[in-house]
């Protein structure tokens, strides 16, 4: 099982560097941060930038994989972003993953003067034009689309002559819609369980929904020709209560539950951040037995 650590972009660069070299020196396999211009729980309150933060991080770390979990279509375009993204790999010398999602239909959904949020089924389908774009831009030279929603003209994403590096994709879906997309386009695919009542309530995972998720996912990937097997399953571990980091029984717990219904990857929000209540000492005692857990970068 592969551990890793979310940190919020909700302190200054001051406190938050420590936070990031402390998880790079932990030998943790990765750490991500979220990407809002607002969050629900944060509002009116110290909240910064992901992609700035993490091209900070990429300069103070040495061998941690960075990630976004999760960037959404709600306000960025495929072609920019693209942009970004290899200039973030390239500063943390390829060790960068781009987690995405759909989005929500939270305070992030209007920010850009929309005058009404999208539908679920616009929000899907803008989804499904953002991955594939994405994925193209990520692995050509030179990018020509046509979508509906978002489009490319001959966009130059790979600065560099030869074939593009290449930038693992993080896909976070709960339906059959999105897994196809994990299915086709991830390197690993992202859950955080299932919302109570459709994001108006915080997320929570429960090992009987999480091992159907997985089951779904492997029916849905031998359906388009993918060996189950080659993907890689990330649960964002964000329940309140308790937390995996409750002590380190319970986080062994949490990883034995997790790896027997297919979970490979597992990131917990790293401790001192509101509204999270996760303790440091766990957190130190889980790096003191990676290695055990089978734990790598």
């Amino acid at each position: 099982m592969r551990v890793g650590v979310l940190i919020l972009p909700s302190a200054s660069w001051a406190q938050a560097q420590e936070m990031w070299r402390t998880a790079d020196e932990m030998g943790l396999a990765h750490a991500w941060t979220s990407d809002h211009i607002a969050w629900q729980d944060m509002i009116g309150k110290e909240w910064y930038s992901a992609v700035p933060t993490l091209a900070a991080a990429a300069v103070v770390t040495r061998r941690i994989t960075l990630g976004t979990l999760v960037s959404s279509p709600n306000f960025r375009h495929p072609v920019p972003y693209a942009k970004e993204i290899v200039t973030l790999d390239e500063l943390s010398g390829g060790r960068f993953i781009l987690g995405i999602g759909a989005g929500g239909s939270g305070v992030d959904a209007t920010f850009l003067g929309q005058e009404q949020e999208w539908t679920p089924n616009e929000r899907a389908e803008r989804f499904a034009e953002f991955v594939e774009l994405m994925a193209e831009l990520l692995s050509n030279s030179i990018t020509d689309a046509e979508g509906q929603y978002y489009r490319a003209r001959q966009a130059p994403i790979t600065p560099v002559e030869g074939p593009p590096p290449h930038i693992p994709l993080a896909v976070a879906a709960n339906g059959k819609r999105g897994m196809a997309l994990a299915a086709r386009h991830g390197d690993i695919w992202v859950t955080n369980g299932r919302s109570p009542r459709n994001g108006v309530v915080p997320p929570v995972a429960r090992p009987d929904d999480v091992a159907g998720q997985v089951r779904q996912l492997a029916d849905i990937c031998e359906s388009v020709g993918r060996d189950p097997s080659t993907q890689r399953r990330l649960l964002m571990y964000v329940n309140r209560e308790p937390t995996a980091l409750a002590s380190l029984d319970v986080f062994r717990e949490t990883v034995d539950t997790y790896r027997r219904v297919g979970i490979t990857d597992l990131v917990v929000p790293f401790p001192g951040q509101a509204p999270f209540n996760t303790s440091m000492e766990v957190l130190e005692q889980v790096a003191g037995i990676l290695p055990e857990l089978g734990a790598d970068a």
